[in-house]
């Protein structure tokens, strides 16, 4: 028969040793109960410098972000929230984190969990598209006048008797057209060169 345990009655072992960030916030914003991840998430060496401290305290400036006013709405309503923050540390560096905020007797409860690496993942994706995207649009713009041009004065040369000054002119055409396409295909393979130097950063 499988065994029912409550938060108090897990091992600190387990806790511990969870890949998830597991805190305890008391209803004075103290930190109650830290693990082993969430020390590592908060950028402080032990749980000591977190344990009996209120949020506040070692966060200054965190009761005005749009994160504590929906932990606050959690507190006071007694009720649950799942959502993603990014979050500044006092150094002004950031990190992204997925929460899961549960009410419990002696305040809240928040699983955390580092997702930093998966949104900077999706940062690089979502710019590489937009540079594809880009890409078609010059493309698409650049390419199709030079073109159009080359096709009409190659249509005039088939259906049409010229004089030597006609077909001067129409060749000088034809090589702009052709100088706007050399000048694309650089401008293509300097923009081509910048989105795979993205990609790797």
């Amino acid at each position: 028969m499988t065994k029912n345990y409550d938060i108090g009655k897990l091992s600190s072992d387990t806790l511990d040793n969870l890949l998830e960030g597991f805190q305890l916030i008391s209803f004075d914003w103290v930190y109650l109960y830290v693990n082993n991840a969430v020390v590592q998430q908060s950028r402080y060496p032990t749980k000591e410098d977190l344990l009996g401290f209120t949020m506040q305290e070692k966060y200054p400036g965190i009761e005005k972000t749009e994160m504590f006013q929906t932990l606050q709405f959690c507190m006071t309503n007694q009720v649950s929230a799942e959502f993603e923050n990014e979050f500044t540390f006092p150094d002004k560096s950031t990190s992204c984190f997925e929460l899961r905020v549960r009410p419990v007797p002696d305040g809240l409860f928040i699983l955390s969990i580092d997702i930093t690496k998966r949104k900077q993942a999706e940062e690089k994706t979502f710019k590489y598209l937009n540079g594809l995207e880009k890409m078609l649009f010059m493309t698409s713009h650049k390419v199709r006048q030079p073109v159009a041009n080359i096709l009409g004065v190659s249509n005039m040369l088939d259906h049409s008797l010229t004089t030597p000054m006609e077909l001067k002119t129409m060749v000088g055409y034809m090589k702009q057209s052709a100088l706007s396409l050399d000048t694309f295909t650089k401008e293509l393979t300097t923009f081509i060169q910048d989105l795979k130097h993205e990609g790797k950063k």
